[in-house]
């Protein structure tokens, strides 16, 4: 068992819940390729936010594939709730022929919400991201950040108990990224979803998860992972991220050294 950031392992639950996403012993090759990911084990609770962090290459995005079902692994298995998983890319991949409002009815009306429900529906998700004033325009009359959260509102309108992130606001501005971390926590506690959030930014993983994974390459294996037990009221500028980002970088530096060797 890993330690939390505090220094303390955390207690065992007394009626443990099944996992959301049971990752068992799963291993990824593209081909006759080198092997990516290798004997990969992860149970991720119900509500639970964790950031998979790692350098370049490692196989962060792959095994967010795996999860999504979008890919199937070369051996293991990986559990997920039947109702399917919700995916968010770097890009946005809004329609531009659409407007926010109707980016949203999309994910809807493919949802099979009837037609006369969608409107009210996709105004109440943009009202979930703040932006609820925007529903009327265009991606290309959004701002980089307002697109991730038409994005994100998207992505909650498809109504998956899971929601897989990958480097979502990695091409966003310092200022705007930080604004987002707000908004993604607070949606996060108002909706109950379950996160994996993958990321290269080690402080963008101080910040937002419950739970940091950190992953080491060539091939892709867990080789460290941190629990955070109080995560309210954190700021991307907090001593205690402060104190989780250099201890992470610590150990990602000595994974990178080892893969250079």
């Amino acid at each position: 068992m890993f330690p939390s950031f505090d220094g303390t392992a955390p207690a065992a639950a007394a009626s443990p819940v099944p996992p959301a996403v049971r990752i068992d012993h799963v291993s990824k090759r593209f081909g006759t390729g080198p092997v990516v990911l290798d004997d990969i084990s992860l149970d991720i609770a119900p509500g639970e936010f964790v950031c998979l962090l790692g350098a370049s290459g490692c196989g962060k995005s792959t095994l967010l594939n795996l999860i999504a079902g979008l890919d199937a692994p070369t051996a293991g298995s990986i559990q997920t709730p039947d109702e399917g998983s919700a995916v968010m890319f770097q890009e946005s991949a809004l329609m531009p022929w659409l407007s926010a409002r109707r980016n949203v009815e999309l994910a809807l009306r493919l949802r099979g919400v009837p037609r006369s429900e969608r409107t009210e529906r996709a105004l109440a998700l943009l009202e979930v991201v703040d932006l609820q004033d925007a529903a009327d325009r265009r991606p290309h009359e959004l701002s980089g950040g307002m697109r991730q959260r038409v994005a994100l509102a998207r992505a909650l309108a498809q109504d998956r108990p899971v929601l897989l992130m990958d480097e979502p606001f990695a091409a966003l501005d310092a200022i705007t990224r930080d604004i987002l971390h707000e908004e993604l926590e607070r949606v996060w506690r108002q909706t109950g979803r379950t996160i994996v959030f993958v990321t290269h930014n080690v402080r963008e993983a101080a910040r937002l998860g419950q739970r940091v994974v950190l992953l080491g390459s060539r091939p892709g294996r867990i080789a460290r992972e941190w629990r955070i037990n109080a995560t309210a009221g954190r700021r991307i500028e907090s001593p205690e991220v402060a104190a989780l980002s250099r201890e992470i970088t610590a150990h990602l530096r000595k994974e990178i050294s080892r893969n250079a060797a």
